[in-house]
């Protein structure tokens, strides 16, 4: 997160998600009455020819519909359909889906001006879709509102830069030393495409601040401003197509997978820092100088009580695939306990200042919007129920990991838990739970048929 607060940054700036109403109709005649969110009038302005209308799925992914400029008035009305069932509990007797563009996430492509890009929100039947991820952060940021807060958030995401079938990493060079922390040599080789990222960020005034060479061979990590969450995750849910489309067009191939290759240093994680501020003024609401231990306020503190309350069961929807728990079970600076701690890297919730809360458990192949609306939410409860979070850790913890709660071990037990929480059946309904366990389990049923070649090598001779 930036040292100094940007405030309410880029394109949503004045609107701000406050405008979003959940239980809208997917017909939302008023917006393309007004210029400043007439996407065709928008789209004359700008060269804009074709827009990507953009949707965010129950798996970590955003899939879109290419709509072109003469068209995209009557899909900002009505929307464009999608089946259901390819990405959530559905099947194929039912109608379906309405992707309806947010006109105030409009992003034109720096490196190709000719294309835009929407985030939307899902509709069925003409009402809104219960499983629609972005939704469900809404409605989190609503019940924020209502408490007097907004959570502004930013995001760390770590990648793997990859020769272009993905099949190698992408730097031979890089791979031929122990550890490549900070490496000078191998960030200035790969910056044709790293700088390229990093330069698309500045022209969309995202303010990134620092590009880091992570410890593992390949592995990078570029750091931009924070803004609210849902922002946040519409900026998220772009970034990871606009960095590996960059990628591509430079021959390479970059990955958020935890564990994209066997014998790496360290995996790709998902570092989220948040805070809450107030909704009537820009203040933040999570320090308090007369606090003698961190300078946190108790509402930060019952915030912190609440994630730690909450992340078992929060687990499949911050870690949800196979590979997430690879992760997960290397342990060292990547947590698997239920630990906090001031700046301590080795905890799962870190306080490295007294403004923001480190929430470290999440990798890459997390849902941007999911992610956001479980933090917010174990948050507020903790908030609602004024939760102790109890005595903070200053040891390493891999060195006492009998003091502390596991998390999940994988992400099969991490679905048992979601399946048996009643705090994340109340807060997001059954049927986005429901969908969500459903996706889930397909895939790990598949994981389950599948022979790998660790397999082979310690049973061949059975």
């Amino acid at each position: 997160m930036a040292a100094s607060d940007p405030g309410l940054v880029g394109p949503r700036a004045e609107s701000g998600f406050t405008d979003l109403d959940p239980d809208q109709t997917p017909l939302p005649l008023g917006l393309v009455d007004d210029d400043e969110f007439d996407l065709e009038r928008k789209a004359r302005e700008l060269g804009i020819r074709y827009f990507l209308v953009s949707y965010s799925t129950l798996n970590s992914d955003s899939r879109c519909s290419v709509v072109p400029t003469r068209a995209i008035r009557e899909v900002q009305r009505r929307g464009c359909g999608v089946p259901a069932a390819m990405f959530f509990k559905a099947d194929g007797a039912d109608p379906e889906m309405n992707i309806v563009p947010d006109p105030k996430t409009l992003i034109q492509l720096p490196w190709k001006p000719e294309y835009g890009w929407l985030a939307s929100n899902l509709y069925l039947n003409g009402r809104p879709f219960s499983q629609c991820p972005r939704r469900a952060l809404i409605r989190q940021m609503q019940r924020a509102k209502k408490m007097g807060f907004v959570m502004k958030s930013g995001v760390e995401p770590e990648f793997t830069l990859l020769n272009k079938d993905g099949s190698s990493v992408g730097d031979p060079l890089d791979a031929q030393q122990p550890m490549s922390l900070q490496e000078p040599l191998a960030i200035m080789r790969n910056s044709k495409v790293i700088m390229k990222i990093y330069d698309v960020m500045e022209q969309l005034n995202w303010e990134p601040y620092e590009v880091d060479h992570e410890a593992a061979c390949c592995q990078y990590e570029i750091n931009y401003g924070f803004t609210d969450a849902l922002t946040t995750a519409d900026r998220h849910a772009f970034m990871k197509f606009m960095i590996k489309e960059i990628a591509e067009l430079e021959g390479y191939r970059i990955t958020f997978m935890p564990v994209p290759l066997p014998n790496l240093l360290c995996s790709n994680g998902l570092h989220v820092n948040v805070s809450l501020w107030s909704v009537d003024s820009d203040k933040n609401l999570f320090t308090d100088a007369s606090d003698k231990q961190l300078g946190f306020s108790r509402t930060a503190y019952h915030f912190l009580g609440g994630l730690l309350n909450h992340v078992e069961e929060s687990c499949a929807f911050l870690c949800p695939t196979i590979n997430s728990y690879k992760r997960l079970n290397l342990g060292a600076w990547c947590p698997n306990t239920v630990s906090w701690g001031g700046n301590n890297r080795t905890v799962l919730l870190r306080v490295p200042a007294n403004n923001r809360i480190e929430h470290r458990l999440a990798d890459g192949s997390s849902n941007p919007h999911l992610a956001q609306a479980v933090i917010l939410a174990a948050g507020l409860d903790g908030i609602e129920n004024k939760t102790d979070p109890g005595e903070r850790t200053d040891f390493e913890v891999p060195k006492h990991p009998e003091r502390f709660r596991k998390v999940p071990e994988s992400l099969i037990d991490a679905l048992g838990l979601l399946r048996g929480s009643k705090f994340l059946r109340s807060t997001f309904g059954d049927a986005l739970v429901n969908g969500f366990i459903y996706v889930k389990e397909k895939e790990w049923k598949l994981y389950l048929s599948h022979l790998s070649q660790w397999e082979r090598d310690f049973y061949i001779n059975c």
